[in-house]
C-alpha cells in the first residue's frame, strides 16, 4: 500500500508538472504574465515567489494549474478565489497557451517511451499475431459456446479482427456483455454468442480463450525453492514430471499439491532442454516454488536514434486503441465501469515500481499520453473545452461575456466531478473482496 501511494504521488507530480510546465513556458513565450504555478487546487500550503509568479503546493492534490491573467476563468476559479478579472489576451495567444499543456504531455509520452525502448523493455509477443485459439479454458464462456482450439476468430459483432490485440480491445473492457463471434474452423465458418465474464483481479472482460504460447519464468524469488534448484528468469517451462505445460494454471495445478515433495521441472534454456529437481515449499498446505511467470514475451531494445521513432509509433497505436474504446463506450458497447481512477492508477503505479524502473518509465509515458488525449476532449474545464470556446468565438468574431464563460466553466467542472465520482466508485468496486460484493445491491 505504501509503495502504491508513493508511486502515485510520483506519477501525478511528474505528469502534472509536465502539463502545467507546458502552459507556463507557452505563456512566457507569448509574453503573458503568470501569477500562479500550482500543484494542486485550493488553499496554498507552501511555496515561494520568484518575480511575479507564486510557485505553490495547494491543498487538493488532484491536478494543478497555472493562473494567467487574461486567459479567462479557469478551474482554479471554481475551487479557490478568483483574481480580479483582466482584459483577455488575443485569441491566438490563448490558444497557444492552452494547447501547450496537452502538447507537453505528448512530448513527455514520447520521451518516456523512448527511454524505455532505449533501455530495453518486454512487450507481448502475441499482440499482433492472428487470433487463432491455442486453448480454451474449462468452464469458460467460450467452452460453453463450443469454441475449440485451432479455431480462428475472424469477426466480433460484425467487425473484422486480424490480431489478438483487436480481440482484447473488443472484449477486455466489457465484462457482462454478449458478443457475436464469427470463427473459422477448417474450410467452414460459424457464429456463436459469448458473454464475457468478469475476471479478477482487475475485473476485465474475459471469454476464456488464449493463444498457444510458451510459458516463461519472469522472475525468481531470491533464496526460494526455484532459485536453489537452478531455475532462472527467461527459462521456458516445458513440463513438470513429464506433463506438458501450456499455461500458467497448469503449472500451478501441478506444483501446489506437491508441497515438500520433489518434482522434475523441464525448461528450455539457450535452446536446449534442462531437467531441474525442485521441492515446493509448504505454504499452508499449498506448494509454492517462488517464481512469477506468464506467456513468453519479446525483449525489445533499440538504438538511441531509433528509440524516438518506436516511441512515436507506440503512441500512435495507443491513441488508436484509446479512441476505439471511447467510441465503443459512447455507442454503449463498453461499460463506463472500466474507467479507472486514482486508486487503480496507484495500484498500477505500485506494480510498475515493484517490477522495475523501465516498467515505471513506460507507465509514465502511457499515462502522459492519456492525459494529453483526455485534456483535448471538448469538455468545459479541460483545455479542449477552452479551445472549443475560442473556436466558437473566432467563428462568431466576438468573445463571449465573462459571465457566460464562468457558467460554461461551472457546468464543465461539475461534469468532471461526476466523472471523478464514477471512477472512484469503479475503483472501490474493483478492489472489494469478491465475497463482499454479494451483499451489495445489484450484485
Amino acid at each position: 500500500m505504501l509503495i502504491n501511494i508513493l508511486a502515485l504521488i510520483v506519477v501525478l507530480g511528474v505528469l502534472i508538472f509536465v502539463h502545467e510546465g507546458g502552459h507556463f513556458l507557452a505563456a512566457r513565450a507569448v509574453r503573458a504574465r503568470v501569477s500562479v504555478f500550482s500543484l494542486g487546487f485550493g488553499k496554498r500550503l507552501a511555496g515561494f515567489r520568484r518575480g511575479e509568479t507564486d510557485y505553490r503546493l495547494s491543498l487538493i492534490p488532484l491536478g494543478g494549474y497555472v493562473r494567467i491573467p487574461g486567459l479567462g476563468p479557469d478551474e482554479s476559479d471554481v475551487v479557490g478565489a478568483a483574481e480580479e478579472s483582466q482584459p483577455l489576451l488575443p485569441r491566438w495567444q490563448r490558444a497557444v497557451v492552452l494547447l501547450a499543456g496537452p502538447l507537453a504531455n505528448l512530448v513527455g509520452a514520447v520521451l518516456f517511451l523512448a527511454i524505455a525502448f532505449r533501455n530495453g523493455t518486454y512487450v507481448a509477443s502475441w499482440d499482433n499475431q492472428p487470433p487463432r485459439i491455442g486453448w480454451v479454458e474449462a468452464d469458460s464462456p467460450a467452452a460453453a459456446a463450443g469454441i475449440a482450439p485451432d479455431d480462428l476468430i475472424v469477426a466480433i459483432d460484425g467487425d473484422p479482427v486480424a490480431t489478438w490485440r483487436a480481440v482484447d480491445l473488443a472484449t477486455v473492457g466489457a465484462p457482462g456483455q454478449t458478443f457475436r463471434l464469427r470463427l473459422q474452423r477448417g474450410e467452414g465458418s460459424f457464429e456463436v454468442a459469448v458473454e464475457a465474464r468478469k475476471k479478477p483481479p482487475f475485473n476485465i472482460g474475459d471469454i476464456g480463450v488464449r493463444p498457444l504460447l510458451p510459458i516463461e519464468i519472469y522472475d525468481v524469488v531470491a533464496g526460494g525453492p526455484a532459485e536453489r534448484a537452478g531455475l532462472a528468469a527467461g527459462d521456458i517451462v516445458q513440463s513438470i514430471d513429464g506433463q506438458r505445460i501450456r499455461r500458467v494454471e497448469e503449472f500451478r495445478s501441478l506444483i501446489e499439491p506437491n508441497a515438500g515433495r520433489a518434482v522434475i521441472v523441464t525448461v528450455e534454456r539457450d535452446g536446449a532442454p534442462l531437467d531441474l529437481t525442485v521441492t515446493p515449499r509448504d505454504d499452508g498446505g499449498r506448494g509454492v516454488v517462488g517464481v512469477s511467470l506468464g506467456a513468453a514475451r519479446t525483449f525489445v531494445r533499440v538504438p538511441p536514434l531509433r528509440a524516438p521513432v518506436e516511441a512515436i509509433r507506440e503512441c500512435g497505436r495507443m491513441t488508436r486503441d484509446t479512441f476505439a474504446v471511447l467510441g465503443r463506450m459512447l455507442a454503449g458497447r463498453t461499460s463506463v465501469k472500466q474507467l479507472s481512477g486514482p486508486i487503480e492508477i496507484a495500484r498500477f503505479s505500485g506494480e510498475a515500481a515493484r517490477t522495475g524502473t523501465v516498467h515505471f518509465i513506460w507507465l509514465l509515458g502511457a499515462i502522459s499520453l492519456q492525459l494529453a488525449i483526455f485534456n483535448l476532449l471538448p469538455v468545459p474545464v479541460l483545455d479542449g473545452g477552452h479551445l472549443a470556446v475560442i473556436a466558437m468565438e473566432s467563428a462568431l468574431r466576438r468573445d463571449f461575456s465573462m459571465r457566460v464563460k464562468e457558467r460554461i466553466l461551472t457546468v464543465g467542472f461539475w461534469l468532471i466531478i461526476a466523472l471523478v465520482v464514477i471512477v472512484l466508485y469503479n475503483d472501490v468496486m474493483k478492489n472489494l473482496p469478491e465475497g463482499l460484493l454479494h451483499f451489495l445491491p445489484g450484485s
